[in-house]
């Protein structure tokens, strides 16, 4: 992620999006146990707010980016990216935890019979 700064080129644009990544936990339990588990993963996150809401939320030193578009079009283009990538981590991680449900460990094989 770069320093925290809105290039020249960026001011110039009109449609502007905030971008950081986080560390998000996914938190389940296995049958049978009291003992909470969890899932992390990176994600990268739309803020939809302004910028000093950001910092006023996160910090100054919290990473972000401003990512600037000419067109309407483009902006909403990359936020559909985003939530794209989102959604599917999701479901990965949906399915991981409903294998370790299924088998009581970290299953990736396939199941098929041989006969």
């Amino acid at each position: 992620m770069p320093d925290n700064e809105v290039t020249p080129q960026t001011e110039e644009k009109a449609f502007k999006v905030i971008i950081y990544s986080d560390i998000v936990a996914f938190n389940y339990t296995l049958p049978g146990k009291d003992e909470e588990e969890s899932i992390e993963h990176e994600l990268t996150i739309v803020w939809e707010d302004t910028l000093e809401k950001f910092v006023e939320a996160h910090g100054a030193d919290k990473p972000y980016k401003v990512r600037a578009f000419r067109r309407e079009r483009e902006q909403k283009f990359f936020i559909d990216q985003i939530e794209s990538e989102t959604e599917d981590l999701i479901d990965e991680v949906q399915e991981e935890i409903a294998n370790k449900m299924k088998f009581g460990f970290d299953f990736s094989g396939q199941l098929h019979n041989d006969d």
